[in-house]
C-alpha cells in the first residue's frame, strides 16, 4: 500500500520526522496543534522540473494528497513560503501559488500573523458549491480616457515604426526631447492659439508626475518644506505648509501630487460656471489655485469669462500661481474664450495631456513661466520616471503630421453627439435624481441624496452596469459637497451606451415611483418622511427610512452648513420645498435649468446642484 507513491512504512517514519510541537522560546504556542518542519516535508515531496506538470500544480497536488491521507492532519501549520522554497530549490512564487491553490480548494486557511494551517479535506458539499453566475457587463460607465472608434491606427503604427529606426542619441533630457517640446508648442499654437515657446514646455509621464514637478518646484521657490524631505510620507502636512485651492470635483492627481510635495489642500467648489473663484478671497494662505478652465470633470462646465478675469485679478493681486489643467477631450470646444495664459501671463501654468486615448500611456505637458523652468528641471532631473526616447520620437512625428489634431477633432464631434444622447435619455428623470451635463467632456453626473447612492450603484451592478461615485472625485471633501453617480461615456460603443442608459433610466424610474408613494411594484410605499399634521418640515433626525433597508444618515445639527451670504434666490422653487408626496417630475436637463439669471442653456447648475440649496444639503433627508 502506498501514499502518494511512497510505501506506507516509509510514510509513517516520515510522519514522525515531519511533525514537531510549535514553540516560541522553547514553550508551546497558543495555537496548539502541530507544525510541519520544512526539512521533513521537503523529504516527502518530489518536485520534478522535467515533468509536464506545472510546478505550483505539482506541489499543490502532493500537499493535497498528504492532507487527504492524514499525513498532514487538520490544525497543522505549514512551513513558511520562504523556508519551503529554499529547501525545494524553487522560487518563492511557486510555493505561494501552490498555497493559494490549496486555499482556494479549502485545504488550508490563512491566520493573520500566524501562518497557513491545514483545515482538513474539504467536504464533498464544500467542494461542490457552484460559483455564482457571472453577470455579463452591459456597460461600464467608469470614466476613462480611451475613446471607442476612430483611432488612427495606421498613423500610429507608422510613427512608431519610424521612431524605432532612429538611433539613440544618449541625451539625458529631464524636460523631454527638444523636438517633442517644439512639437507640443506648435500644436498648442495651432489648436488653441497660444503663443508658447518650446523652452517653456516640459514633458512628463502623466499629469500626476507633471503636477508633482510643479508643486515641488513652487515649494522650493517660496521656501516651504517639500515632499522630498527624508522621512516625510505622502499626504503628511508640514507645519507652515503653503495651501493650494483645488477645484472640486475633479480627478485625484492634483490633490495627490500637492500633498506629496508637502502642500495643504483646500476645496474650491465648482458649479456650471466653473470653479467658484469668488471664494478665493476668503481663504487664508492660498499660494496657488488649480482649475479646469476648459472643462470640469465630471460636470463638463467651462470657466466663464467673468470668472477668468476674476481669477487673473486674484493672481495679480496676491502673487499666487494659477494651474490650468486641460485634457484634449475637454479642451476641444467650439466657443473661443480668453485663455488664462493671456489674462494673467507669468502667474499661469498650463498642464494637460495630448490626444487622450492616442498618446503613449501618461503623456502630459507643462507650459511654465520662465522663472520656474530651471527649478522644474532640477526636480525632474532627480526623478527616475521618464518617457522613453522611442515614445517621444513617435509622438513628435504624430504631432508634426497633425494626426493628434485630427484625432482630437473626431473625438470632440463624437463626444458632442454622445452628450446629446445622454441628455435625451436622462433629461426628464424624476426626483430625487438631477442630471448635470455641461458643454464639454465625456462624462455626466446624476446627483442623488447621499443615503441612496449605494442602493442605486448596487441595483445598476445587478443589471450589468458599472458607474463611478461622485464622492470619489471630491479628494478634498467639503461639508456640503453633493453625491451621486458619474457616467463616463467616451469609451463606450453605441450599443453599450444605449443599453447602459436604458438600465440607468429604469433604475431611476423605480426611484421616482417609490417617491410618488406607489412603490416599485405598485404598492403603497413612501420612502420620504411624511409631513406631520402640524405642518413641520421633515428633518434629518426623523426616524423614517428613506429607502427600505438603507442605512439611516446621522441627524443634521441645527447649526449645520448655511449659505455663505447674499440674498436668497427665489427664481425657482427650492428642492426642499417640493411636496414629497406628489408625483413631481423635475426636469433636470441642463438646458432647462435656467436659474436666477445664469441664463445660458448649459450654465444653470448654480446653487441648486452644488449643495447650497438655500440652507439644505444635497443628500440631506430634508431635500428628499
Amino acid at each position: 500500500m502506498t501514499l502518494g507513491g511512497i510505501p506506507m512504512p516509509r510514510c509513517r517514519r516520515l510522519a514522525d520526522l515531519l511533525m514537531v510541537a510549535p514553540t516560541r522560546g522553547g514553550r508551546p504556542t497558543a495555537e496548539g496543534g502541530r507544525m510541519v518542519t520544512a526539512e521533513g516535508l521537503a523529504a516527502y515531496l518530489d518536485i520534478r522540473r522535467n515533468s509536464r506538470g506545472h510546478l505550483p500544480q505539482q506541489l499543490m497536488e502532493q500537499l493535497a494528497e498528504a492532507i487527504r491521507g492524514g499525513l498532514l492532519p487538520a490544525g497543522t501549520r505549514l512551513p513558511s513560503t520562504r523556508a519551503m522554497a529554499q529547501l525545494l530549490g524553487v522560487s518563492r512564487g511557486v510555493v505561494v501559488s501552490a498555497y493559494e491553490l490549496l486555499l482556494a480548494r479549502g485545504f488550508v486557511e490563512g491566520r493573520p500573523r500566524s501562518g497557513t494551517y491545514v483545515t482538513g479535506e474539504p467536504s464533498p458539499h464544500r467542494r461542490s458549491i457552484p460559483s455564482p453566475p457571472v453577470r455579463p457587463v452591459v456597460a461600464d460607465f467608469t470614466p476613462r480616457a480611451a475613446t471607442a472608434g476612430g483611432f488612427p491606427l495606421a498613423a500610429w503604427r507608422s510613427a512608431w515604426r519610424q521612431a524605432s529606426y532612429l538611433p539613440p542619441n544618449g541625451e539625458a533630457a529631464p524636460l523631454g526631447s527638444a523636438a517633442l517640446r517644439e512639437a507640443v508648442a506648435e500644436h498648442l499654437h495651432r489648436t488653441r492659439g497660444l503663443d508658447v515657446e518650446a523652452r517653456d514646455v516640459v514633458v512628463a509621464v502623466g499629469l500626476r508626475q507633471a503636477c508633482w514637478f510643479l508643486f515641488e518646484a513652487i515649494g522650493r521657490l517660496i521656501g516651504q518644506p517639500t515632499g522630498q524631505q527624508i522621512g516625510q510620507q505622502i499626504g503628511q502636512r508640514e507645519a507652515g505648509a503653503a495651501t493650494v485651492a483645488v477645484e472640486q470635483p475633479a480627478p485625484g492627481y492634483p490633490v495627490q501630487a500637492a500633498r506629496q510635495a508637502g502642500w495643504t489642500t483646500h476645496p474650491l467648489p465648482a458649479d456650471m460656471e466653473g470653479a467658484r473663484v469668488d471664494l478665493l478671497g476668503g481663504m487664508d494662505g492660498v499660494r496657488a489655485a488649480v482649475v479646469f478652465a476648459e472643462g470640469n470633470h465630471p460636470f463638463g462646465a467651462v470657466l466663464s469669462p467673468a470668472r477668468r478675469r476674476m481669477l487673473a485679478e486674484w493672481a495679480r493681486r496676491t502673487g499666487g500661481y494659477l494651474v490650468d489643467i486641460c485634457t484634449e477631450q475637454t479642451g476641444a470646444g467650439d466657443r473661443p474664450l480668453p485663455s488664462l495664459l493671456d489674462l494673467a501671463g507669468g502667474r499661469v501654468i498650463l498642464a494637460g495631456t495630448l490626444g487622450d486615448g492616442l498618446a503613449p500611456p501618461g503623456l502630459a505637458y507643462l507650459v511654465l513661466p520662465r522663472p520656474l523652468v530651471p527649478v522644474v528641471a532640477q526636480v525632474a532631473g532627480g526623478d527616475d520616471g521618464r518617457l522613453g526616447g522611442t515614445a517621444q520620437a513617435a509622438f513628435t512625428r504624430l504631432l508634426g503630421d497633425r494626426a493628434v489634431a485630427r484625432h482630437v477633432r473626431r473625438v470632440s464631434r463624437l463626444h458632442a453627439r454622445r452628450r446629446e444622447e445622454v441628455r435625451a435619455a436622462l433629461a426628464h428623470v424624476g426626483r430625487p435624481a438631477r442630471l448635470v451635463l455641461g458643454p464639454r467632456g465625456a462624462s455626466a453626473a446624476l446627483l442623488l441624496p447621499r443615503q441612496i447612492v449605494d442602493s442605486v450603484v448596487t441595483e445598476l451592478a445587478g443589471r450589468g452596469v458599472t458607474v463611478g461615485r461622485l464622492s470619489d472625485l471630491y479628494q478634498v471633501r467639503a461639508a456640503d459637497a453633493p453625491d451621486g453617480i458619474v457616467l463616463g461615456f467616451g469609451h463606450l460603443t453605441d450599443e453599450e451606451l444605449h443599453q447602459g442608459l436604458q438600465a440607468v433610466r429604469t433604475v431611476l424610474a423605480g426611484l421616482t415611483r417609490v417617491r410618488a408613494g406607489r412603490g416599485v411594484d405598485g404598492g403603497p410605499t413612501h420612502p420620504c418622511p411624511a409631513r406631520p399634521a402640524s405642518g413641520r418640515r421633515p428633518h434629518a433626525g426623523d426616524k423614517t427610512e428613506l429607502v427600505p433597508g438603507a442605512p439611516r444618515p446621522p441627524a443634521r445639527s441645527s447649526a449645520g452648513p448655511r449659505r455663505s451670504g447674499g440674498p436668497r434666490r427665489n427664481a425657482v422653487q427650492r428642492v426642499d420645498q417640493l411636496d414629497p408626496a406628489a408625483d413631481v417630475q423635475l426636469a433636470v436637463g441642463v438646458g432647462q435649468m435656467q436659474l436666477d439669471g445664469l441664463g445660458s442653456d448649459e450654465q444653470g447648475f448654480g446653487d441648486l446642484a452644488v449643495g447650497q440649496a438655500g440652507g439644505g444639503q444635497l443628500g440631506d433627508p430634508a431635500l428628499c
